[in-house]
């Protein structure tokens, strides 16, 4: 197991300033003013361990002595015996700060911690390739996509990899298997040659985080529909 918390936290104002709309000068003027706020506080981190999958069912996986159900997983991890369960997170220092009678500001906030939040993750990502010499990866995270996939309450098994999270990174799981700070990220990252994304099988429109356009084929591959009556 290793923790992350060295991440460099080069932040592109002016990608944040258009992905945001912020146009108008005396709001240009705010949201550097709360950005600052930021920087001088951010401490994002991640936590990853090695896991071996030590036995395997049509509908499950035992990493590390955890089992892990679920249909799509298993399919998913057919040919590797490593995966990287990890976690990443935007940091409890981020979290401790809102602008709840302000909602703009409260949005702007948000936002910024996605932002810290993707330079722990992607940094994560990319230290991990390395240090294993992965070539092609793809990750799986439990809640992503449909219900069924790799139901959000394998998080808690995820979690007991670790031991106590909220001590080593500051991340806790609420009773609904959510993770606060709210602006956190767990899953597996494995090695793999064929391109997978939760989104690819998620049938929910309009979703702001999609990175893929819904595929039936691989919906039906995926043999989906007998995955939903799992309820394990």
């Amino acid at each position: 197991m290793e923790i992350i918390k060295d991440f460099t936290c080069n932040v592109d104002i002016s990608e944040l300033l258009e992905q945001l709309k912020i146009m108008d000068s005396q709001d240009v003027s705010e949201f550097k003013r709360i950005l600052d706020i930021a920087k001088k506080i951010a401490k994002p981190k991640a936590i990853y361990v090695e896991g071996f999958i030590e036995e395997r069912g049509n509908d499950f996986i035992i990493v590390n002595g955890v089992k892990f159900v679920s249909r799509t997983l298993s399919k998913n991890l057919a040919d590797v015996d490593r995966v990287f369960p990890y976690i990443a997170t935007c940091g409890a220092e981020l979290d401790s700060i809102g602008f709840p009678d302000d909602l703009l500001k409260e949005y702007w906030w948000d936002s910024i911690k996605a932002y810290y939040l993707n330079i722990a993750r992607n940094g994560l990502m990319d230290y991990i390739k390395t240090r294993f010499s992965l070539k092609k990866t793809s990750t799986m995270v439990p809640g992503g996509g449909e219900y069924g996939l790799w139901p959000i309450e394998q998080q808690k098994e995820l979690f007991s990899l670790f031991g106590d999270v909220e001590s080593l990174i500051g991340v806790k799981l609420t009773n609904t298997y959510l993770m606060m700070p709210n602006k956190s990220v767990s899953g597996f990252l494995f090695p793999t040659e064929r391109d997978y994304s939760g989104c690819r099988v998620c049938r929910r429109k309009n979703c702001p985080g999609r990175s893929a356009e819904f595929d039936e084929n691989l919906w039906k591959a995926l043999e989906i529909e007998a995955n939903l009556q799992i309820k394990k």
